[in-house]
């Protein structure tokens, strides 16, 4: 695996983490107007779904995910948090033996990117996307650790090992 494929693997494993032992309460909680953690498992994983499955691969988007309340702009509400863990799951699934089997050439590939970017860049390259992907969900992340732990939780050092990557 690349280890740019690795990098995305591992932010899905260090999300899972960052919720690990949330409440039932708190996933859906928006602490000072913030997005809910339950709203922002759905963002990232939209955004995965829009750009591997749908664009790159061309598979229909995800039912739950492919709306614009997981999108930039949303109230950052979600209330429906055993959905949106399944939903980003079967994203995933999708998702992972793609990346698994992306050659050099493959990452290398321009594509129109659906939504603002291409208008600011022009087509764009898999490995860009890539590295766009792990991005958005570092960044997601640190918010849920940060709200996390203004309520008191040990949730651990962000990002993990990045083992996937480091091949």
């Amino acid at each position: 695996m690349d280890p740019l494929v690795g990098i995305v693997v591992e932010s899905w494993r260090d999300l899972d983490r960052v919720v690990e032992g949330v409440s039932a309460e708190e996933v859906v909680a928006q602490p000072d107007g913030q997005s809910s953690i339950a709203w922002a498992l759905g963002h990232v994983t939209e955004h995965v779904d829009r750009m591997i499955n749908a664009t790159l691969r061309g598979l229909p988007r995800h039912p739950l995910l492919g709306h614009d309340s997981f999108r930039i702009g949303s109230e950052g509400r979600a209330d429906q948090w055993e959905a949106v863990v399944a939903a980003a799951q079967e994203v995933r699934d999708a998702a992972r033996p793609y990346l698994e089997n992306l050659t050099e050439a493959d990452l290398a590939e321009r594509f129109e990117s659906p939504g603002t970017i291409t208008g600011q860049l022009g087509p764009v390259t898999v490995r860009y996307m890539l590295l766009r992907i792990a991005a958005h969900h570092y960044f997601h992340i640190g918010v849920i650790a940060c709200q996390r732990d203004l309520r008191g939780h040990s949730v651990g050092d962000y990002p993990g090992l990045l083992a996937e990557a480091n091949s």
